[in-house]
């Protein structure tokens, strides 16, 4: 990842609207879009314009960057409900910043006006030509591409192969997904065995018999790491499967030795337990953001391991002294 992309990528870690535009803007000037921003801009960028629309967060002087980028077609936005929040902003907006401003603000278009307006042109077209108000959307297709498969020659070999995901569901993965764009700075690791990350031997004189045996086996769905490999904190998915009596046992046993170990553990539970996009579960976790905030490190400093290496020129010229 290029450090533009993750200068940009910051950015919106903060929540910083107005910074990621002008970041991007100075990108794409000089640069071909990459994936990283794509995905930037079509699952986080409106998540968090999301965010910030329901809590009027965003200043008159950000609003009318946003706007004047779509409506240029220099970011695409696809989704109706953000160009219409943008909409009912512009003008008010415009009118902050400059009292003189000509409104009412030319409206960016929703793809459901779109589809009317291409049927009004079809049927008036000089009449529409003549309306200056219009503003021409971007028209966005999607490309769908079909892949052939021949059925070769099987072959022993697969027989052999006992690899598998380290994610146990699609889920997981897209929940792991999520995790590591929200804490792009941290290393997050699935399914981890407690006894990795827990000095479980040290801790068995101070719990019960019962949580030293689940220690031994027990998991975590996602623990964050700092570069050095120090663990920060522990996620866990729950899902109607935690409901159990049985369940809630184990979760307490692992809530007991996360809290004794020193770390702290995050248990998050989707409104819909049928989410399973990386968006839908990036929402959630911007939606306990607070809490998050709260355990994200400020500043990582690296480990040091060689505080006593010392030049072999200087061991030479010690005994030379002799």
């Amino acid at each position: 990842m290029s450090p533009s992309v993750e200068k940009m990528r910051e950015l919106l870690e903060a929540r910083d609207v107005d910074g990621f535009l002008t970041a991007y803007l100075e990108y794409r000037q000089g640069h071909v879009i990459e994936p990283e921003v794509t995905a930037l801009t079509q699952r986080t960028l409106p998540s968090l314009l999301r965010q910030a629309f329901a809590g009027d967060l965003l200043a008159p002087k950000t609003i009318i960057k946003l706007w004047r980028v779509v409506r240029d077609g220099r970011l695409i936005l696809v989704d109706d409900d953000l160009l219409i929040a943008i909409n009912l902003r512009i003008d008010n907006a415009m009118r902050e910043a400059d009292p003189d401003a000509k409104l009412p603000a030319a409206r960016l278009i929703t793809s459901e006006q779109l589809g009317e307006s291409q049927h009004q042109r079809r049927s008036r077209p000089e009449e529409l030509r003549a309306a200056p108000h219009i503003v021409q959307a971007t028209v966005i297709k999607r490309v769908a591409i079909v892949s052939t498969f021949n059925v070769g020659v099987w072959s022993a070999v697969d027989a052999f192969d006992f690899r598998k995901n380290v994610c146990a569901s699609q889920q997981e993965r897209e929940f792991l997904r999520a995790v590591r764009q929200y804490f792009p700075s941290l290393q997050a690791y699935p399914n981890l065995p407690l006894r990795s990350f827990i000095d479980i031997e040290r801790l068995e004189g101070t719990v019960p018999t019962r949580a030293r045996s689940y220690a031994w086996s027990a998991q975590v769905d996602v623990l964050l790491c700092t570069a050095d490999e120090d663990p920060v904190v522990g996620i866990e998915l729950d899902s109607i499967h935690h409901d159990t009596d049985e369940a809630a046992e184990r979760d307490e046993l692992k809530n007991l030795l996360f809290t004794l170990s020193g770390l702290p553990l995050v248990r998050i539970r989707a409104g819909d337990e049928k989410s399973v996009r990386a968006e839908d579960f990036y929402d959630l976790l911007m939606s306990e953001s607070k809490m998050l905030d709260t355990i994200r490190p400020r500043r990582l400093r690296p480990r040091r391991t060689h505080d006593f290496l010392v030049p072999d020129e200087v061991h030479a010229s010690a005994a030379s002294m002799r």
